[in-house]
């Protein structure tokens, strides 16, 4: 018969706890109980506690109650898990493109607030690509962040992304456009576009007595209804202020949201009708800018106005002009969703339930206010 031999090293630790006066048995299940807790990858019930740590039931009871009122552990019905807020939290941000002037001052915006506020951030670029923002999503799931936040554009992948996260229980936030069964933190793209569509009007009011040739509406389709409502809103706004618009005067282009497109599309129409008294709504900054540039190279000028959505310095650059035919964008205020979204995102991650829309505030920035301001246009600043 074989003698079963203890472990030297924890026969000593055994012995040296018994004759430690400063040993406090509760404190070290305490801490028996916590790295239990840490090394799990899902929450624990009451009974996987007591097997895993040998801590008697009651015991084990009264440790997790005073646990979850001290908040160190969050409790749901029978089941507890760690507060994640007690480690380094990771939170992870697909980015709509590096080459987009809002979404590159978003994210300067939040690696800020988060490196304040002691969060690792990992960034992946959705660059544009539907194809590009499932495989960012399925990485981002696979390294488990705590949070993730999803900045793109197609309306038909969102609920494949919204899904991935749902089955790696990841709570996500989507920005600009709404992903089914996500909570949204971005502008009402409706009220935004209304207030391009009301500048726009009384800037038809005030420059040409209210008579206009065309409206151009610059679209993009894959981005969804949501994101399209900002031209019906636009539509809307120039009605309340000139009244009904001939069906015929107003004309639905597909920018793509896309600079290079908006211009080559804006570009055609400009070539094609000849028409004299123009307003052009962009779907956002770029495909404003696009409709700028096409303007620039047919030379129109003052008988064009352009307005976007957005806000990016870029295009504030540009409205500040007072020869471009940039009037203003509606602004989002890139620079402030760092801090105000990491806002928002703490409760989600503490586990508390969190309102399923936050809308950030919008204005629009016309061109006699950013000169007031002394904002200096683009051509200052390169000179």
């Amino acid at each position: 018969m074989t003698a079963i031999k203890n472990k030297p090293d924890a026969m000593n630790q055994d012995n040296s706890r018994r004759v430690d006066k400063y040993w406090i048995p509760i404190v070290a299940r305490t801490i028996d109980l916590l790295d239990c807790f840490g090394a799990a990858t899902k929450p624990l019930t009451l009974e996987e506690v007591v097997k895993s740590t040998g801590i008697p039931h009651t015991t084990a009871y009264r440790i997790l109650h005073t646990l979850v009122l001290r908040d160190y552990l969050n409790r749901s019905g029978r089941q507890y898990r760690l507060n994640q807020l007690r480690r380094r939290l990771k939170f992870g941000f697909a980015n709509l493109s590096k080459h987009v002037s809002l979404a590159v001052e978003i994210e300067e915006s939040l690696k800020a607030a988060t490196s304040a506020a002691g969060i690792d951030l990992v960034v992946w670029d959705n660059d544009r690509s539907a194809d590009k923002a499932i495989q960012n999503a399925r990485e981002m799931a696979v390294s488990k962040v705590d949070l993730a936040i999803e900045f793109q554009l197609f309306e038909n992948v969102a609920p494949v992304i919204s899904d991935i996260f749902s089955r790696s229980e990841i709570p996500l936030i989507s920005l600009v456009n709404p992903h089914h069964g996500t909570v949204y933190f971005g502008v009402n793209n409706y009220r935004a576009g209304f207030a391009a569509g009301t500048a726009l009007a009384d800037f038809a009011l005030r420059h040409w007595k209210s008579q206009i040739d065309a409206l151009l509406l610059l679209e993009s389709p894959r981005a969804g209804r949501t994101i399209q409502s900002r031209l019906v809103g636009a539509i809307q706004g120039i009605q309340e202020r000139l009244g009904p618009l001939p069906e015929k005067d107003v004309h639905h282009l597909d920018g793509g949201g896309d600079r290079a497109t908006s211009k080559s599309a804006v570009a055609g129409f400009m070539k094609s009708k000849g028409k004299k008294r123009i307003l052009i709504v962009g779907i956002n900054d770029e495909s404003a800018i696009g409709a700028i540039e096409a303007a620039d190279q047919a030379r129109y000028g003052t008988e064009l106005a352009v307005v976007g959505h957005g806000g990016s310095m870029e295009i504030l650059d540009i409205a500040a002009d007072p020869d471009s035919p940039c009037i203003g964008t509606v602004c989002f205020h890139p620079e402030r969703y760092g801090p105000d979204l990491l806002n928002f995102a703490l409760p989600i991650v503490r586990g508390r339930s969190a309102p399923v829309v936050h809308y950030v505030p919008h204005e629009f920035m016309g061109k006699e206010a950013l000169i007031r301001r002394g904002h200096a246009p683009a051509t200052a600043r390169s000179t």
